[in-house]
């Protein structure tokens, strides 16, 4: 075999063994902080308030998130760590979210759940900051976009097969497996510690194969790395803009993925059944928008993809929002998933072909700030209209107010490209 040819085979290897983290990590905030725990923890730990418990929950752990990804992010870079760091979260959340097994059906276990919950959130959403600035290590400019849409799409497979095993072995049958206990939800507190060993498992590859990358200087602290990539972020035109705008369409996007199966279960009266079924289908259609869009990003570039993907995500959250009947938000939900992930992997090799090799991960602790910074006010918004309003059609409304000012923040010449005047 060619050196061309054993070159090819080795980065075809490492781009699935990038794209298996998603695989790996995605099925955990599905099933924990969406469909499955989430559910749980509203409808049965604390059925009275249990939402705007869970939106503050949220709220806190996207301020956490935003202070802490940008330091290291810095710290990663001035030391070639970035590897090192996502163990280290994973590891963290994969326990945090494990030890929820223990939580029981009743009100004294709320405040163990939404610690151990939010430890959960704030390790694997801030683990994406290191697995971002890995991106350019497998894929080049022009291929970023199939890598990237690709490893969104392993992560809405993986996400799908894991909750058909929550479903068929654990959740359907008449007698819970194993011996577990019905009367103390038993077959749901499995899931957690059961998704956590698939994210062991299938995460290893990205940690044996997925090279670490360039380092700005390992004689340069954290602290001046943070700071030349916020010199960098300030001086890539239209950069700083980009984040602004993807500060609010991201927190749109934060309101779906915490509420969409309570807002499912609460408005249209979803079992714990049902809120499966459409986890599900709107993965599949996630995971088609991500693989499918991801070819075409290539073609049009990430921010133009960004732009078509908000258009869309606009329209269909406003149909999700007043949907008369179960049909119309079916329809509109599962459509409006084939955009989620096209906007998220085109928004991150967006930033990727466009920063300093040597400045990824403190840029992407940025870029996780430009999600997180204000991500605390879409949960909080959303409990407090729910609170007052007693609708979480009304807590929904945020999602669209959001998706509509982060499109007129992200105007139409993207990041990086010099406006020349006549």
């Amino acid at each position: 075999m060619s050196d061309q040819a054993v070159a090819k085979r080795i980065k075809r290897r490492n781009q699935v063994a990038y794209g298996l983290y998603d695989w790996a990590s995605s099925p955990v905030l599905t099933l924990q902080a969406t469909f499955i725990f989430a559910v749980y923890f509203t409808t049965t730990v604390a059925p009275e308030n249990g939402s705007v418990l869970w939106s503050w929950m949220n709220s806190v752990a996207a301020i956490v998130i935003a202070v802490i990804s940008p330091l290291l992010g810095g710290l990663a870079d001035a030391r070639a760590s970035r590897k090192y760091w996502l163990a280290v979260m994973s590891v963290v959340g994969g326990v945090a979210t494990a030890l929820l097994w223990f939580i029981e059906p009743s009100a004294s276990f709320v405040w163990p759940a939404l610690i151990l919950a939010g430890i959960s959130i704030i390790a694997l959403e801030a683990s994406f900051t290191f697995y971002n600035a890995l991106l350019p290590n497998v894929a080049n400019a022009k291929e970023m976009g199939r890598v990237s849409g690709m490893s969104w799409g392993f992560g809405y497979f993986g996400a799908i097969v894991c909750l058909l095993i929550a479903l068929f072995v654990f959740i359907m049958p008449e007698t819970a497996p194993f011996g577990l206990d019905k009367e103390t939800h038993e077959q749901v507190r499995i899931i957690m510690p059961m998704v956590i060993l698939w994210f062991a498992v299938f995460a290893l590859p990205t940690f044996l194969f997925v090279p670490e990358g360039a380092t700005s200087t390992a004689r340069q602290g954290f602290v001046a790395t943070l700071r030349d990539g916020v010199r960098s972020l300030r001086e890539i035109p239209g950069l700083l803009r980009f984040f602004v705008a993807r500060m609010f369409y991201a927190d749109a996007l934060v309101v779906i993925f915490a509420f969409g199966g309570i807002y499912a279960a609460k408005v249209f009266g979803f079992t714990q059944e049902q809120v499966i079924y459409f986890a599900i289908a709107i993965n599949v259609t996630s995971g088609l928008g991500a693989v499918s869009i991801g070819w075409l990003e290539d073609r049009i570039g990430g921010f133009n993809t960004v732009r078509l993907a908000l258009i869309c995500l606009l329209v269909l959250s406003i149909a999700v929002l007043v949907a008369p009947n179960e049909m119309v938000f079916w329809i509109a939900a599962l459509t409006l998933g084939f955009f989620v992930g096209p906007i998220q992997s085109a928004s991150r090799t967006t930033v990727a072909r466009i920063v300093p090799e040597q400045q990824r991960a403190s840029i992407f602790g940025l870029y996780m700030i430009s999600g997180k910074a204000t991500s605390f006010l879409g949960p909080l918004c959303y409990g407090i209209l729910v609170a007052i309003f007693e609708s979480e059609r009304a807590g929904m409304a945020v999602a669209v107010l959001f998706m509509v000012i982060g499109l007129l923040l992200l105007g139409k010449r993207a990041p990086g490209q010099v406006h020349h005047t006549p």
